[in-house]
């Protein structure tokens, strides 16, 4: 069994991660607070006019150095965006736009709302992490979502984000889980984010008959096999 402060240290590795993917957007949110603020008085937005006002700052989160970031936008709610796409989001080394007619209000704006990442801050008003999941939304890879609420007066109008590739989250976290033996890092719903055990993978549904050490600011616990 891992001793605790070798699981501490784990923790601490995946807490500061985290934080420094937060760090871009929570530097981004005054500004894109005070601009959909002065741009929401003159009415709602179109798709087109939400991706013009959010891609500098989206720029910058993805201009960050500290974490690999591959993706990083604005998801507006359908009160903010009257037509074309909700999702003004940018992603990979070519920083293309996300632009598809088949993401808008109505029927496909109700399916965005419904995702993880979006839902979570919207009713609870605080930042979230949401995965692994395959993202067939954006890169179509396996990805860790950190989103957070923006409002403006108080009323919600959306999420802030940035994606990070769970290969990319594996080079960086994964050493330091290297002196656990066959520790796995596991999301709030029991399932594997990163795994040193053969015996599990990114996805697997992981239970039972574990050690666990939680983290006190992010959904993930880090399991090791109990001592028979």
């Amino acid at each position: 069994m891992a001793n605790a402060p070798a699981l501490e240290q784990a923790l601490a590795g995946v807490d500061a991660f985290f934080d420094g993917v937060f760090a871009p957007l929570e530097a981004w949110l005054p500004e894109l607070e005070a601009m959909l603020r002065a741009r929401v008085a003159e009415g709602s937005l179109t798709g087109a006019q939400l991706a013009a006002l959010v891609e500098p700052g989206a720029a910058r989160v993805l201009d960050a150095t500290e974490r690999p970031i591959y993706g990083a936008g604005f998801c507006a709610s359908d009160a903010l965006v009257s037509e074309g796409n909700p999702l003004a989001w940018w992603q990979g080394s070519e920083r293309s736009l996300l632009a598809s007619s088949t993401f808008g209000p109505g029927q496909a704006a109700i399916e965005l709302v419904r995702l993880e990442w979006y839902r979570v801050p919207e009713a609870t008003g605080e930042r979230h992490v949401a995965g692994p999941f395959v993202d067939y939304l954006c890169s179509n890879e396996i990805t860790i979502t950190s989103s957070m609420p923006v409002a403006v007066d108080g009323v919600f109008c959306g999420v802030a984000c940035a994606d990070v590739l769970v290969s990319s989250l594996e080079r960086a976290l994964l050493p330091e889980l290297s002196g656990i033996p066959d520790a796995v890092l596991v999301n709030a719903g029991g399932r594997v984010v990163l795994s040193n055990d053969p015996d599990f993978e990114t996805g697997d549904r992981h239970g039972g008959g574990a050690v666990v050490a939680e983290s006190s600011r992010y959904p993930f616990s880090i399991a090791v096999p109990s001592a028979d």
